[in-house]
């Protein structure tokens, strides 16, 4: 199990680099679009992008950037879409592998119940 708890970890940095390049990427491009075609919907996405990333990390500026690129770059589209479901999904196996790890159990209804006098 330490195995794949070590995955985990390795994992989580590809994925936060890869997000974090994704989001630099959208911002460039969104301001060379807006510097080409004046368009201020672009002008907002890249605003947005850029409040988002400071008020919850990557999770609204992934957002903005996938509708974006919605119709510009399928394959950015995509990549986007990919990298957000595979944060939830690594957080998922992350935790298991921690509990499996530390031999921990996940869930003792007993336990619970007691401490909840039911």
């Amino acid at each position: 199990m330490e195995g794949l708890f070590g995955i985990a970890i390795l994992f989580a940095i590809v994925i936060g680099i890869g997000s974090l390049v994704y989001i630099i990427k959208s911002l460039i491009d969104m301001w060379k679009e807006y510097a080409a075609t004046k368009n201020e919907t672009v002008l907002l996405l890249f605003i947005l992008n850029i409040i988002g990333f400071f008020l919850s990390g990557a999770l609204i500026s992934m957002i903005v950037a996938i509708i974006f690129y919605w119709t510009r770059s399928k394959s950015m589209r995509l990549f986007g879409i990919i990298l957000l479901i595979a944060g939830p999904v690594l957080f998922i196996v992350f935790a298991v592998s921690a509990f499996a790890l530390y031999d921990t159990q996940m869930m003792d209804w007993q336990q619970i119940e007691y401490e909840m006098n039911l």
